[in-house]
């Protein structure tokens, strides 16, 4: 009898501990403080900043920038600070630095009603709370959460206030650790770098700053190996699983691998550009009805348009269409000499090739010399978005964006962002008063070709997406993609990927395009982005034809143009040239932990995986899911070691919920891992089997 008493206790134990195993995944196993990025979200729109009196940016700046030292001063006796979230915010406690005397209080609540009427969600925090100067003052609040959240300073001894920062700090339970790219996908004979994040009780991604390293293993080294740095290496064609843990074991993570023999990124979905297409191509020869480009000889620029449509519908892969939807072919002229828009006359007179006064950038009075020498002749954007009331249709959306083909030395830049929030897209950002959003304008001129016009497109391209990334150095030792994407070989020798606008990835000098230097470059990857593999081959200016046209082709066509997240930049960087403010809210509004998504995102609420029931189990459990949209689903179950024992689920299944059971009565008693995957979502939970 002691005997059999001992064994039960012994097996006691162990099932405890197993079961301890199982139900650590349901509880918080590390919690960090960190402060809510109020910054970033004002940045990324996610926040809105309301206050009385008004703040300048920089007065929100200081206030918000982690710097105690730069300081809001407002000659008022008192200032309200109300913060608007897109989503509701969780914090467990508020820090201000107070440099004179006052009272201060805090609020919180779900709606402004709430807020202003102190109703229904409404929660006071700190209620006039008295202060002396030069002091911190924190307050905990337990955990508050609301979309509003409302700061009152109150100084009834003088008409100043001076605030050195305010923060709001966040307690973070976190669960797991999140393997990105996700899922990890390479050849045989190739490897890429993986990375964590750390992964909370509500499955929100965090950079992982904890001071433990991270441990990598793979469940079979014949198919994938993984070093201590998280390098992965194909070995053979096949299936397993990668495992990151930290040190402690506190936090663990796994992820699927897929060896391939080859593989490409899915496409995002194709977008429609909306163009007004404003023309300046006057009759100039009256006498024989010819216009400015058929004087010249020049391209007609419809045709140039058809072209250029096609190009970019070509290069992007079908994800971005451009369709003109208005077109303006009338007498105005938007260009101006002296802040004078310029008359038809002294239009005709300037292109009449006989009077030799369009060309001559060393002769006095001709437009080139008054454009390039002189500075004298520039292009009215404002009047002309007044006047079609472009800013209106854009409002609406009734147009996306405008092209203007014009004449050379119109004044026109290459590409111009008007608009608030406009930023350098190859020229300084214009702002309008009419405009709610972004407008970008594209000047082209029909005295050169399609590769010219892309060309301006591509200057476009490289300033929207340093914007995204707020940052261009190829040299950096920690690269961002775009930073990657640009690298050259004369530069970052046998390092080169894809190259910028003016020089190819074997490039030495600006246009550097038939260039026959062969050199090593990575641009095969990208294909396959946000997982960059070690494939390299040798190029040369034969890749692209020797031409600008063909690189222009060349280069556009390997911008990622694909489904996803990466960096907390969207893998189809397309769309951030198209349409910036669009990419960036869909950026913030991605909820799916995507393949490479490694933003901070909530998992969609109609995704769900349960806990296995019951659990522990002999030898049957039910396993209940949940899709929002009808996909491609596997579920599959690996033993400890990562080997696959059983595949329940590998099929298309529709939307809703879903129940199926698992057998195991051909398997041994411990712990197993079930784990859920479809195209835009993946989740594994542990159960044990018990005989």
């Amino acid at each position: 009898m002691r005997f059999k008493r001992t064994i039960i206790t012994v097996w006691t134990i162990l099932f405890a501990i197993l079961l301890f195993a199982i139900d650590s995944d349901l509880q918080a196993q590390v919690s960090i403080r960190q402060k809510v990025d109020i910054l970033q979200g004002i940045t990324d729109s996610t926040i809105q900043v309301i206050a009385q009196p008004s703040l300048t940016p920089e007065n929100v700046e200081s206030i918000f920038d982690d710097d105690p030292f730069s300081t809001t001063t407002i000659n008022e006796d008192s200032l309200i600070i109300t913060l608007v979230f897109n989503d509701s915010v969780r914090f467990t406690e508020s820090r201000v630095l107070f440099l004179n005397v006052g009272n201060w209080s805090l609020e919180i609540a779900n709606t402004m009603d709430d807020l202003n009427n102190q109703t229904g969600s409404y929660q006071l925090l700190v209620d006039q709370r008295a202060h002396p100067v030069f002091a911190l003052d924190s307050t905990t609040v337990g955990e508050a959460a609301g979309k509003y959240v409302r700061f009152t300073e109150i100084n009834s001894q003088a008409q100043s206030i001076y605030i050195g920062e305010w923060a709001l700090i966040s307690t973070i339970n976190l669960m797991s650790l999140y393997i990105y790219p996700n899922p990890p996908r390479l050849l045989p004979g190739t490897s890429t770098e993986l990375h964590v994040k750390a992964m909370d009780e509500n499955n929100q991604l965090h950079p992982y700053t904890l001071n433990e390293p991270v441990l990598w293993s793979t469940a079979n080294h014949n198919i994938a190996t993984v070093s201590e740095f998280g390098t992965l290496t194909g070995v053979a064609i096949g299936s397993t699983m990668v495992t990151a843990a930290t040190n402690s074991g506190s936090l663990t993570g796994t992820a699927d691998v897929s060896v391939e023999n080859d593989f490409q990124s899915t496409n995002a979905p194709s977008m429609t550009v909306k163009v007004a297409l404003v023309l300046q191509d006057p009759i100039i020869d009256s006498t024989n009805n010819r216009r400015f480009h058929q004087v010249w000889g020049w391209a007609n620029p419809h045709d140039l348009v058809a072209q250029i449509i096609e190009e970019f519908n070509q290069a992007s892969h079908g994800v971005v269409h451009f369709q003109i939807v208005e077109t303006v072919d009338d007498d105005k002229i938007w260009t101006t000499i002296d802040n004078h828009l310029i008359s038809m006359d002294s239009l005709i007179y300037y292109a009449t090739p006989s009077n030799n006064a369009l060309y001559g950038r060393n002769t006095p009075g001709t437009m080139q010399y008054m454009a390039e020498i002189e500075s004298r002749i520039h292009f009215d954007y404002n009047a002309m978005v007044d006047y079609y009331d472009f800013d209106t249709k854009r409002n609406n959306n009734v147009i996306n964006e405008i092209w203007v083909y014009s004449f050379p030395f119109g004044g026109m830049y290459e590409s111009q962002l008007m608009g608030p929030g406009a930023f350098w897209y190859n020229s300084p950002p214009l702002a309008h008063p009419g405009l709610e959003k972004l407008l970008s304008v594209m000047g082209w001129n029909y005295e050169r070709g399609v590769a010219e016009a892309m060309h301006s497109l591509g200057h476009r391209a490289e300033s929207t997406m340093v914007q995204a990334y707020g940052r261009w150095d190829i040299t950096n030792p920690n690269p961002n993609s775009w930073e990657l994407f640009t690298r050259i070989d004369h530069v970052i020798p046998d390092g080169a990927h894809i190259g910028n606008i003016h020089y190819p990835p074997n490039g030495t000098s600006d246009y550097d395009y038939s260039n026959p230097h062969y050199v090593l470059t990575y641009a095969d990857n990208w294909k396959r982005y946000p997982i960059l593999l070690n494939q390299t081959r040798t190029i040369n200016c034969t890749e692209w034809g020797s031409s600008q046209l063909g690189y222009m082709e060349w280069w556009f066509g390997h911008l990622p143009h694909f489904e996803g997240v990466y960096e907390g930049v969207l893998n189809n960087w397309w769309y951030y040239i198209v349409d910036y403010e669009g990419a960036v809210a869909y950026a913030n509004q991605l909820t799916a932990i995507d393949q490479g998504n490694q933003n901070p995102a909530t998992l969609p609420g109609s995704y769900e995986l349960n806990q296995n029931y019951p659990n522990p189990f002999n030898p049957e459990t039910t396993i209940k899911f949940k899709l929002p949209v009808s996909e491609k689903v596997t579920i599959r179950v690996y033993d400890t070691l990562g080997r696959e024992v059983k595949t329940l689920v590998n099929k298309t299944m529709v939307s809703g919920e879903h129940t199926i059971r698992f057998d195991g009565q051909s398997l041994a008693t411990g712990i197993y891992f079930y784990r859920l995957s479809t195209p835009h979502f993946s989740r594994t939970k542990k159960m044990l089997l018990v005989k």
